[in-house]
């Protein structure tokens, strides 16, 4: 097999194309070029004004952003318009090579018709200024430039306007071929300035039905794809090699090092220096401290070395991280972190300056912006950092199909029967509000579907917060089906203070626990937004509700 591999590598194209002159050819007003016969194959290419052609006595007319490719021997005259025109006649010669031993003749890739189609018209354009430049340039790569130019503009025409079987080739019937062609088009020319305009164009569909079509095929918009391709593009830069930003930037189609950043950092999460030195540092045993983020490191198999720890809410057990040593967040002295030796430290906002500068003093450390809950955007967010995005998208996927079978289980069972979800602490009762994104409410109500009670947010301005605190007497007055509760140390002066609630009389005649439909479930399982333990939220909707 590497035998046959090099062999194909070794060989060429079975027909050779060679260019023998570049003409620039400009007329101010209308002007007429004498019929000719042409010895060589020829190109022209308008870029100013328009006018009429003769081939062969067959009259064409012809306009700026035009291109021709015309047969040898071909009977030619030009006659411009009042204005005059500018426009690229090259010559060239195709002839088929010798001695490529066992390697398939690859046929003539030349188009059969003489229009075609060009974009996007800017690329073209530098390809015959680059190749216009050195034409008469002996220095041996400068004339090699030449060649790979002309080289390319020829791939350029040949990928939209051939009429081989290759997928690559012309565009389809149909318009979904001529979506596909696009998509192609953007994966081969994602470093040139593409508008939908010229994309529908090479699709062959309206600009009014290609945007449509484009979004049905792919999910996001053609411009979306467009920078999706390019900051995929960029990430391989990033980590293959040392580029500076800026040439990086210019190799995948931004205009500028600035708007390169600013794109990065919106798609991805972390800015492109980030995302590199993240990966330059990384190693099979990455040291990682992260404080109540730990539930989206072991997501992404990533053990951390020390786990976060409340003198009141205990450390996460359900993540079952019995061997990590741990940390105790309230005593504010981060310095200890030190000890564990981390290479990343990863903090989410609301820490004080303090730590964060402490933080900063012990190893790197990432500050993640507030994602108000998006545990999704989230996980992606440090994917990215690390080097996980796959294994980010492969855990969303699994909690994604885990959630629409649960979906379909609760809605036979439950029959539109109501659910609410209270955190009791010795001092205060709240209860989670189905419209604001708080760590129970997004898998309850959003995810698997349950029908929230809403009762006890029917005050004014509570709908759209996180939780809406109840007084003894609301209490008495929720009606809820199915009560989930968890029991919130924080204010407990002594051991089991924030139970007292169970034995109070409006506790006891509520309807959920006169029925037995109320379930205690763990605090930081059900206080956590973490893809792990929204998993296990739903184990245990499942159990008691299924």
């Amino acid at each position: 097999m590497e035998q046959q591999d090099s062999k194909l590598l070794s060989t060429a194209p079975a027909t050779l194309y060679r260019l023998h002159s570049i003409q620039r050819i400009h007329t101010l007003q209308q002007h007429i070029q004498e019929e000719q016969s042409l010895g060589c194959f020829t190109l022209l290419v308008f870029t100013r004004g328009s006018g009429r052609m003769a081939m062969d006595q067959e009259e064409r007319l012809f306009g700026q952003g035009k291109c021709w490719m015309l047969m040898p021997g071909t009977a030619l005259s030009i006659q411009s318009d009042h204005h005059g025109c500018t426009y690229y006649q090259l010559e060239f010669t195709a002839s088929l090579g010798q001695e490529y031993g066992d390697y398939a003749a690859a046929g003539n890739l030349l188009p059969a018709r003489p229009d075609l189609s060009c974009t996007p018209f800017t690329k073209l354009l530098e390809l015959l200024e680059d190749i216009n430049t050195y034409r008469h340039a002996k220095e041996e790569l400068q004339a090699f430039r030449r060649y790979v130019r002309f080289q390319e503009l020829l791939l350029l025409l040949f990928s939209q306007n051939s009429d081989g079987p290759d997928e690559s080739k012309g565009i389809g019937s149909t318009e979904q071929q001529g979506v596909d062609h696009s998509i192609r088009h953007i994966e081969q020319h994602y470093r040139d300035v593409l508008t939908v305009e010229e994309l529908a164009a090479i699709a062959n569909i309206e600009r009014w039905k290609y945007t449509r079509l484009f979004k049905e095929a792919t999910g996001v918009v053609p411009l979306q794809f467009l920078n999706d391709v390019r900051i995929n593009r960029a990430k391989k830069w990033l980590l293959e090699g040392e580029d500076k930003l800026s040439e990086i930037a210019q190799h995948t189609g931004f205009t500028n090092e600035y708007y390169f950043n600013r794109r990065f950092k919106q798609m991805v999460g972390v800015s492109p220096g980030q995302y590199r030195q993240s990966h330059r540092d990384h190693r099979e045993e990455l040291r990682v401290v992260a404080p109540l983020l730990e539930d989206f490191m072991v997501a992404l198999d990533i053990m951390p070395v020390v786990q976060y720890s409340h003198a009141k809410w205990g450390k996460q057990d359900y993540l079952a991280l019995h061997h990590i040593p741990t940390f105790d967040e309230m005593s504010s002295d981060f310095k200890e972190l030190s000890s564990y030796n981390p290479d990343f430290i990863v903090l989410q906002g609301g820490y004080k300056m303090d730590q964060y500068s402490q933080c900063r003093r012990i190893s790197k450390t990432y500050m993640l912006p507030q994602f108000h809950d998006n545990w999704r955007t989230l996980l992606r967010t440090i994917g990215n950092y690390f080097g996980r995005s796959e294994r980010a998208e492969e855990v969303i996927a699994v909690y994604e199909e885990k959630a629409k079978s649960a979906r379909q289980k609760l809605s036979c069972s439950m029959n539109g029967e109501t659910v609410a979800f209270l955190r009791i602490s010795a001092d205060h009762i709240h209860q989670y509000t189905h419209t604001g994104r708080g760590f129970a409410s997004a898998v309850l109500y959003e995810d698997v579907g349950l029908s929230p009670y809403c009762g006890g947010e029917a005050r004014a301005g509570t709908a759209q917060e996180r939780m809406t605190r109840l007084t003894l007497e609301e209490l008495s007055t929720l009606s809820a089906d199915h009560l989930f509760i968890t029991f919130d140390k924080w204010h407990s002066q002594a051991e089991g203070m924030e139970r007292s609630l169970l034995q109070h009389p409006a506790w006891r005649t509520l309807p959920a626990v006169q029925n037995n439909h109320a379930y205690e479930v763990d605090f930081l399982t059900w206080m956590n937004y973490g893809v792990i333990s929204n998993g296990k939220k739903i184990d245990d909707i499942l159990q008691v509700l299924a």
